[in-house]
């Protein structure tokens, strides 16, 4: 295959670890996203449990209540955080292995083209060689 085929390819490889690298950033975001609403909850949490108690059962309850549907949510949370952490390393995984495979290609462009000059450059040293032996037998007396 030659060079030129092989920069295709790079270019193709090359765009789509782009497009693999944009998902990545969305799953980032997202799990930005989930922790920021962790923060939120733990916020919330800290508040109800820091909350000076009344003295009257029924919000008593009431706070009880939320208190535990905190928890609750947080432990949902946790779970949200946990899914979206791992889809980012599914992402990281293929964004590491389209990357790896595109620093290989671009390692193999480059060897075919040192290849490549070499075989110029023995192929013009050649056609050089055999100019200067063609002018070396025109200017030999035994030639006139």
């Amino acid at each position: 295959m030659s060079v030129k085929r092989f920069q295709r390819l790079l270019k193709i490889r090359e765009a789509q670890e782009n497009e693999v690298a944009v998902m990545l950033a969305g799953r980032l975001a997202e799990l930005n996203r989930v922790e920021q609403q962790r923060h939120q909850l733990l916020e919330y949490q800290s508040q109800y449990f820091n909350a000076n108690l009344p003295s009257d059962a029924r919000v008593l309850k009431q706070i009880a209540q939320m208190q535990h549907q905190l928890r609750d949510a947080l432990q949902q949370q946790e779970l949200r955080i946990a899914a979206a952490e791992s889809q980012v390393e599914q992402a990281r995984s293929v964004w590491m292995e389209m990357h790896q495979a595109s620093l290989s290609l671009e390692k193999l462009i480059e060897r075919r083209r040192r290849t490549e000059s070499v075989i110029d450059g023995r192929k013009q040293q050649s056609e050089l060689d055999l100019w200067a032996t063609r002018k070396a037998f025109e200017k030999t007396p035994d030639n006139e």
